[in-house]
């Protein structure tokens, strides 16, 4: 069941990796194809601040559920739960401090 519970609004990139489970090559890649498409880094959650990349969690999970996903709904009943789904983690991946 995802159920994530962020410490903060904005994680470094090395925490928001360790929290996900996300290698870092596997983000670099993803940012350089993002980027590519003529899409800013902004859009996937990251925000620099200084030299820093930090990351918008929330922003980031519907990023990779939007773009990531590998199993995309076939027929209008998947579709409706993939809905549900994205609601679910909308309501679930939030700040603790909130």
């Amino acid at each position: 069941m995802l159920d994530y519970k962020f410490k903060s609004k904005l994680l470094t990139t090395n925490q928001i990796l360790k929290e996900l489970n996300i290698k870092l090559c596997a983000l670099d890649f993803w940012k350089t194809q993002w980027k590519k498409k003529g899409n800013d880094c902004w859009d996937m959650g990251m925000r620099l601040i200084g030299k820093r990349a930090f990351w918008d969690p929330i922003i980031f999970l519907e990023w990779v559920f939007e773009n990531k996903l590998k199993n995309k709904p076939k027929d209008l009943m998947e579709r409706a739960e993939n809905k549900k789904l994205i609601a679910f983690i909308k309501r679930n991946a939030s700040a603790e401090n909130e």
